[in-house]
């Protein structure tokens, strides 16, 4: 089949596919409160079945359900699409121009909660799958669809289900749930994502707030936590904990060669954010570099006595802080979480608690894989531009599953661009881009075969 009448029959079916987004969209699904959870699974194993997807729904794993789709047609590759159907809460709610769980077309975008993560690239792949059978009468490639409803809380359960179920699981390949067209509308196609480990630390001091008077001779567990997080970072961003870089390989000469074919402009943070301060100074190939290959820790929010309106003059009885520590491939999350307790003991704040709260292993598929070429090649033809590879995305996602536990090679791209607003009100994706997914994913499928083969 010629390419072009693909893509010809894809931009017929506009309206259909477009109703998919909409449908999904416009169910309720956040994971962080429970909202919609149930109709949202079914939701999705219905549509996958409406247009010729089998369907079963498991909850077996003890979490949220999960939707997994399969069309086997016998063919000799298979490729597997990862995908989330949970969202994040749509607040504040007063900062959207339409209705979160609504889908609204306003100069050519679409807005709504999930429309970019990751809704728009569930209803993008369906499509694909769907546009396959109406002109084929088949897929060229056994397809298997993994959505879960639980990655915006960590994916807690998504191990678990892989081990019940690595039976099904079997894939040549893997495209991962997110992706973007950068700022010059070249598709993006991420080779990984950092790992995380996510913790909390909770100081105590008196029994209860007293009159900040006190302060002179109670010690505040405001400052006691400062304290504490001045010996884990240093200026330049460099991580202090003892042993945190023992598992780091220095990046090779491939890995690093991808970053100069990516623009410095993406990573300008006074262009892009209004930050004026950079951590160590970083610019240009540096931040880079940083940004998509180097592990971080961030503080995510500290808490501690009155931060009202006014004065109120206090000695707080407790202080607390949240932060997240990116890792690059071979750091392990429970390892990095010893050294963090053995740093606390070392450094004498034995009477602050730590608690884990996530953690997850980095993932990378090497830029020689058969599967990135097959899928950045598919890119150009489908999007009219050369598409860029990044070594890592520079957030976080359970793709060690994937590409460690079960060996397939996974990468992420997809629908996206630098104005998503993904987690943020009015999320929203360009419809030519929703329409360019659907084209690439379905190119995709049509020649995956001619590169592992």
């Amino acid at each position: 089949m010629a390419v072009e009448e693909l893509f010809r029959h894809i931009e017929s079916k506009r309206e259909r596919y477009l109703g998919f987004l909409k449908r999904l969209v416009e169910q309720p699904s956040v994971s962080a409160t429970g909202e919609g959870i149930e109709e949202c699974a079914s939701q999705v194993a219905e549509l996958l079945e409406e247009v010729g997807i089998r369907a079963d729904i498991y909850r077996d794993h003890g979490g949220n359900p999960v939707v997994f789709g399969e069309i086997q047609a016998e063919a000799h590759a298979t490729l597997m699409f990862y995908n989330h159907y949970d969202v994040q809460p749509p607040e504040p709610l007063d900062k959207w121009l339409s209705p979160p769980f609504t889908l609204a077309a306003r100069n050519g975008k679409l807005y709504g909660r999930g429309a970019a993560d990751n809704k728009g690239n569930i209803a993008a792949r369906i499509a694909a799958v769907d546009s396959l059978l109406d002109t084929l009468g088949e897929t060229p490639v056994n397809v298997k669809f993994l959505i879960e409803g639980e990655e915006e809380i960590g994916s807690p359960t998504l191990e678990k289900f892989c081990e019940l179920h690595s039976d099904l699981l079997f894939a040549d390949g893997c495209v991962w749930e997110y992706g973007y067209r950068n700022r010059a509308e070249r598709p993006v196609i991420y080779l990984g994502v950092k790992g995380i480990l996510y913790v909390e630390l909770e100081a105590h001091g008196a029994a209860t707030d007293l009159h900040s008077s006190w302060g002179c001779v109670v010690e505040n567990p405001a400052w006691r936590l400062v304290k504490l997080l001045n010996t884990i970072r240093g200026d330049d961003g460099t991580i202090l904990i003892d042993g945190f870089y023992d598992d780091v390989e220095k990046p090779g000469e491939e890995l690093l060669s991808l970053l100069d074919d990516i623009d410095p402009a993406e990573v300008d943070v006074k262009e892009l954010f209004g930050a004026e301060i950079t951590v160590g100074g970083k610019r240009g190939k540096d931040a880079l570099r940083a940004l998509l290959l180097e592990p971080a820790v961030n503080i995510c929010g500290i808490i501690a006595g009155y931060t009202g309106a006014g004065s109120k003059t206090v000695l707080p009885s407790r202080a607390s802080t949240k932060l997240d520590f990116r890792l690059v491939p071979r750091q392990e999350p429970l390892d990095i979480f010893r050294k963090l307790e053995n740093h606390i003991k070392k450094h004498g704040f034995t009477d602050i608690s730590l608690n884990m709260v996530q953690g997850y292993p980095a993932a990378r598929t090497a830029p020689d894989s058969p599967f990135v070429a097959a899928v950045a090649e598919t890119a150009r033809v489908a999007y009219g531009v050369e598409p860029v590879l990044y070594p890592s995305g520079a957030g976080s996602g359970p793709m060690y599953v994937i590409t460690e536990r079960l060996g397939i090679p996974c990468v992420s791209t997809g629908v996206g661009y630098p104005g998503s607003l993904a987690h943020a009100p009015n999320e929203n994706i360009r419809e030519q881009d929703f329409i360019a997914g659907i084209k690439h994913m379905a190119l995709l499928m049509i020649r995956l075969h001619q590169y592992l083969h």
